[in-house]
């Protein structure tokens, strides 16, 4: 058996160690113009690669497509975890639970020629079978935070099965997998294990809106711990 060298002994070691991702600050670099919106798609941005759990203000948050939007929105001191539990405290999904807290504490849109900002929520219907019974019939099992808009092409980025990533969603192509040149419309984003009946896979297939926060109309008492 081939022997490994000491330092890659000791990445082993780092990488075994790991704990959760940090949400950290936005790199400069990354441009911007430093509104909210543009720093929560930076700090979503800046997780691209990561798969374990998530820690932000001290919390940690679960390696899942809520506990991801919810660790990038609590660096950036917006609770998104305790308004979702103050706006529907009874939800078992937190990609519902998100999409609550955005009707609660700001506006869900979409459809009808209404494009989103850096930062905002993007929802999706049945990307899972959560209730098991092999039907398309799941509202809001996704989430993620859109990154930008280019060319009616929103970009965005979710945990997905395995870590964060980027993804497309080309609401007008619904269907669209390609453009002729190569640029991805709308990428695949469903889990096929079990199939459901219905045989839609992509974003665009099974988009279901946008959600944004308004920080305006955040309970201060809950503002002000999230602060702390």
């Amino acid at each position: 058996m081939a022997r490994l060298a000491p330092l890659a002994l000791a990445a082993l070691a780092l990488a075994a160690c790991a704990g959760p991702a940090r949400v950290g600050r936005p790199d400069p670099a990354r441009g911007g113009d430093g509104d909210l919106g543009e720093r929560l798609a930076e700090r979503a941005a800046a997780l691209v690669g990561e798969r374990g759990a998530f820690r932000a203000g001290g919390e940690r948050f679960n390696p899942d497509c809520s506990g991801f939007v919810q660790a990038v929105y609590q660096a950036e001191g917006i609770p998104l975890r305790r308004l979702m539990a103050l706006a529907s405290p009874r939800e078992t999904s937190g990609a519902a639970a998100a999409y609550q807290a955005v009707r609660a504490y700001g506006v869900a849109f979409g459809g009808g020629g209404q494009w989103p900002a850096p930062g905002d929520l993007v929802f999706f219907h049945d990307t899972y079978d959560r209730d098991r019974d092999g039907r398309a019939d799941d509202p809001f099992t996704h989430v993620g935070v859109v990154e930008r808009v280019r060319g009616g092409t929103v970009v965005f980025l979710h945990r997905g099965g395995r870590a964060v990533v980027r993804a497309a969603l080309t609401p007008g192509r619904p269907d669209a997998t390609l453009a002729p040149d190569g640029t991805r419309l709308n990428s695949p984003i469903r889990d096929r294990r079990p199939p459901l009946r219905d045989g839609a896979t992509l974003t665009g297939q099974l988009f279901a809106g946008y959600g944004r926060i308004d920080p305006a109309r955040v309970p201060r008492d809950v503002a002000r711990a999230a602060e702390r």
